[in-house]
């Protein structure tokens, strides 16, 4: 697998166990100025995620918040970035991982990822996506780590947590697009003067678009289509078009 976990945040790290509940708890925060994959500052409410490998190489966050590789695990989702002296960043916060979760994934390992989960309405207005009401990632424009090498151990009557932290210096910053799935054309009916194409696989990362060509390999004329909340584009049958692809494009990207 990929090794996608790179040291590139100011990160503090401590594991204890609880008294009474025996519950291990993480300490992290950020320096900051922390920033998105285009460059600019982290929003306020920005996620920061505590992720689990079985072998140390967690291998991402799709779009749609699950993981690349089934067997990591994102454990615990925080939207807590903040405004700092140094810019946007993580607050000292703490996490709390239940002791049967840490106890049987005791041979793993733990890292932080600083996520960009930002979305953008129909008026171009930008918001942190965030989580729903169950804590589950909504949307995953890109991710990356800001602290490798916690592994993780378990005592027989309370958690026991060792830390192998590593730190750099600056803010954290998001440097890998999630991966998003392409869409695919389910239906295309004709209706009049009309045509309605429904395609599954949309993510809200990204703003698709219709193209239409008379020859399968010259698809790119756009045609004026929005989608609804079906995923479905209704437009006016267009002159010269017998091919139909729908195609999206990344509603934030790298600089």
């Amino acid at each position: 697998m990929k090794k996608l976990m790179t040291v590139i945040g100011a990160v503090g790290l401590a594991f204890t166990a609880t008294a009474g509940v025996d519950d291990a708890l993480l300490s992290f925060s950020t320096v900051g100025p922390d920033k998105y994959a285009d460059g600019t500052d982290v929003l306020p409410g920005e996620c920061y995620a505590l992720v689990w490998s079985a072998d140390g190489q967690f291998d991402g966050i799709k779009a749609d918040g699950t993981t690349v590789d089934p067997a990591d695990k994102v454990v615990l989702v925080a939207p807590v970035a903040k405004q700092g002296a140094n810019g946007t960043c993580c607050p000292a916060i703490l996490y709390q991982v239940d002791k049967a979760f840490a106890e049987s994934h005791a041979s793993g390992q733990y890292a932080v990822y600083i996520l960009d989960t930002r979305v953008k309405a129909a008026d171009g207005t930008v918001a942190v996506g965030g989580v729903d009401e169950n804590g589950a990632l909504k949307v995953v424009n890109g991710y990356d780590a800001v602290s490798v090498g916690t592994t993780a151990s378990a005592a027989t009557e309370s958690v026991s947590i060792t830390t192998v932290a590593t730190t750099a210096a600056g803010g954290a910053s998001v440097a890998t697009l999630a991966e998003v799935d392409a869409p695919v054309i389910t239906a295309i009916k004709p209706n009049g003067t009309k045509i309605t194409i429904s395609a599954s696989g949309l993510s809200p990362v990204a703003t698709y678009k219709v193209v239409t060509g008379t020859q399968l390999d010259k698809v790119s004329t756009e045609i004026n289509a929005t989608a609804d909340e079906k995923g479905d584009f209704t437009f006016d049958k267009p002159e010269n078009g017998m091919f139909f692809k729908v195609i999206g494009v990344r509603n934030f990207d790298k600089k």
